[in-house]
């Protein structure tokens, strides 16, 4: 006989859908999990067969950003490295291969597994990006270089804040995103003595073709690519005699040390100076003024001065000085042993 207790069906049905939700989390982790099994292999095998490719010059691995609008951001950053990278990095050839996102930012496992996919790929550069809004640091690209030989276990750390604005993200600042990671692949690129002139000259006409629009920027990467161009301005008029970006750069620097606070990076004033005083100098070769001249030796005099309290210039001058004494006493030894020597 059947008894019917209050409510029986009301909790037949709960514990019904209760189990319904149950396989259907369960279904969800399980796919979850296949997912992240199937990325896990897909960048396995991508790593591998760039490890494997012969393809020559830089191999760079660039993950497909996190956050919204991942599929456009991707777009765009791949399009800056493929049309702009080729010009800063003076034609050496390189290969880009996609890889999945990298999430977290800098977080110690997003790094961790940056570095491990660099060092599978065998890669030179990792590239990730995530947009974190529409300022004009919404979009940070991260990355590893082992630009100077360095291993993916030393690879070094680097972010660029770019504009997150669709908007924002024009063909110029492509070209500027392209230089700063080109800086980070190549690191020489940010000293213009590495190079030789007549490609410092190329790398100067298309800083100031960048530099000739508004940009939609933050003022420390403005900052960047002006010091960046008043340097290899100021070499190409030392050696080759072009004038073209000379009075750029001393108006230019002239601005940057009028801007200058007593707060301010001592050692970006102290470059100003030498590029003022060197610029200046330059000029006064072509059509000698004195008050210009005056204003060189000036700003160059105070740019010495500020180097003297530099401690990695104090530390070469003691390291100087004791080699000096050093030798100073072996020729004191081989006169003593030439003049009264047995």
């Amino acid at each position: 006989m059947k008894t019917n207790v209050p409510g029986a069906e009301w909790l037949a049905l709960f514990g019904a859908a209760v189990a319904v939700l149950g396989a259907l989390y369960l279904v969800y982790k399980l796919m979850r999990g296949l997912g992240r099994l199937a990325s896990a292999v897909s960048n396995g095998s991508r790593a591998a067969r760039a490890k494997a490719s012969k393809t020559p010059g830089f191999r760079i691995l660039l993950a497909r950003p996190a956050g919204s609008a991942s599929g456009r951001t991707a777009k765009w950053l791949g399009g800056a490295l493929t049309r702009h990278l080729p010009v800063f990095s003076f034609g050496a050839p390189f290969s880009l291969v996609p890889m999945g996102p990298i999430k977290g930012g800098l977080g110690t496992a997003s790094v961790a597994q940056a570095r491990k996919r660099m060092a599978k790929a065998d890669a030179d550069l990792f590239v990730w990006a995530s947009r974190q809004g529409k300022g004009e640091r919404g979009l940070e690209v991260h990355g590893l270089s082992r630009g100077g030989g360095l291993s993916p276990a030393d690879a070094r750390l680097f972010t660029i804040a770019l504009p997150g604005a669709r908007k924002a993200q024009t063909e110029d600042v492509a070209r500027l995103a392209a230089y700063l990671i080109a800086k980070h692949l190549q690191p020489a690129l940010s000293d213009p003595q590495a190079f030789r002139v007549e490609k410092i000259r190329d790398l100067a006409g298309e800083l100031d073709s960048v530099l000739a629009n508004e940009l939609p920027v933050s003022q420390t990467l403005r900052n960047e690519i002006e010091a960046d161009f008043c340097a290899a301005g100021v070499r190409v008029a030392e050696e080759l005699g072009e004038l073209s970006a000379l009075d750029k750069v001393i108006a230019m620097r002239r601005q940057h040390l009028e801007a200058a606070t007593m707060t301010a990076d001592t050692g970006r004033i102290i470059q100003a100076k030498l590029e003022l005083g060197r610029a200046l100098i330059v000029r006064a070769e072509k059509q000698f003024d004195q008050v210009v001249v005056k204003e060189a030796i000036s700003h160059l005099a105070q740019a010495v001065e500020g180097l003297r309290g530099d401690p990695v210039i104090q530390r070469a001058q003691s390291a100087s000085d004791a080699l000096f004494k050093a030798q100073a006493m072996i020729e004191s030894r081989k006169r003593f042993s030439l003049n009264f020597g047995s």
